[in-house]
């Protein structure tokens, strides 16, 4: 029986669009399916699995998260939406619960919001999640809820008795059950969490290196067990931490991005946007990394994600308009199999399986 096709969808602000790509899981051949215009500043992407994806868009006549119902062809249809406290970077869903988590880079915060068709009368609540937050990840359990704070140089966590049943936001913002402190000047971006949910995972923005966790399912609370380079060896210097009023370091400067783990978890890649590379890294039994080296990819690669298969690793180029699939050789290795173009300025990609 022949695999079903994955789809591939992609947030291209630069032409305020959602682009569907679909994947053959054997070949890893790609080939575009549909776009969904009208989605000015779309920014941010989560997917349930049914289908149903949640665009988070900073447009200028408000930020908004719109419902996008997937096609098995790829096909979008435009569904309704719901206005958004401040402006995205990262959206993860709540499991379970009619709600997404919407980290601001730009306005310092994380909100757990209503999705769109969700009960009414909800509000919205608020996290003390530090400057330029930058992503929420939920423990397997549900029990915790992960943030970074690039701004701040932390990574705090919230138990999920602190909002489960919330109507209304604490003046404030809901405090941390604890936090962690990085490196000075690292900049932590993105946490991903294994599926047992005994270690966290952060690629730092600003220094390259990615740390490894070990995680207490009790108490939520994370202890360094590794702190790993991405680009030794790169001739990067160390980076800033970017905004509206921030002159451009050049090209000069680490800048990465994602990070994401195959789901058999032998393998982890992170994504560098001045060097258009992508980091691989092999787990041994403990979890802990070892470097096998880097792959030159799409210009500015901002967003990745792994296949649910975990064949394939796709990349999406913010700098070259094009989406890149790779073959996870079985020593980590990345052979491209196919490339597709895409509105302009791909930030965010993400998969789903009918």
């Amino acid at each position: 029986m022949t695999p079903q096709p994955t789809l591939v969808v992609l947030a291209c602000p630069g032409a305020g669009a959602v682009d569907v790509v679909v994947l053959d899981p054997e070949t890893g051949q790609l080939e575009p399916a549909s776009r969904t215009e009208g989605l000015e500043g779309v920014a941010a992407l989560a997917i349930d699995a049914h289908g149903t994806a949640y665009a988070g868009c900073n447009s200028p006549q408000g930020p908004l998260l719109v419902e996008l119902s997937l096609g098995r062809d790829g096909v979008v249809a435009q569904g309704t939406s719901v206005d958004l406290p401040v402006t995205t970077c990262f959206l993860s869903l709540e499991p379970g619960h009619p709600h997404v988590f919407s980290a601001s880079y730009g306005d310092h915060r994380l909100d757990r919001v209503t999705i769109p068709g969700g009960p009414h009368g909800e509000r919205i609540l608020t996290f003390d999640s530090g400057r330029n937050s930058h992503c929420a990840a939920l423990s397997p359990d549900g029990k915790f809820l992960y943030a970074t704070s690039l701004g701040d140089d932390r990574v705090s966590w919230f138990s999920a008795d602190s909002f489960a049943g919330q109507s209304e936001a604490d003046d404030g913002g809901i405090a941390p059950a604890g936090q962690v402190a990085a490196e000075t000047g690292s900049g932590p971006r993105y946490l991903r969490l294994n599926a047992a949910g005994d270690r966290a995972y952060v690629v730092h923005e600003l220094s390259g290196e990615v740390a490894v966790y070990g995680r207490d399912a009790q108490t939520g609370g994370l202890e360094l067990r590794q702190r790993i380079s991405a680009v030794e060896g790169l001739g990067l210097k160390p980076g800033v931490v970017r905004g509206a009023d921030t002159p451009d370091p050049g090209n000069e400067v680490v800048w990465a991005a994602d990070l994401r783990l195959t789901p058999d978890e032998r393998f982890l890649f992170t994504t560098e946007r001045s060097t258009s590379t992508v980091a691989g890294f092999a787990l041994d039994s403990e979890g802990s990394l070892d470097f096998l080296g880097w792959t030159p990819t799409e210009t500015q690669p901002c967003g990745s994600v792994i296949d649910p298969s975990g064949q394939f690793l796709l990349v999406c180029g913010e700098g070259s308009s094009y989406v890149t699939a790779y073959r996870i050789g079985d020593d980590g290795s990345l052979t491209a199999t196919s490339r597709a173009e895409t509105s302009r300025g791909p930030v965010a990609v993400e998969c789903w399986r009918p």
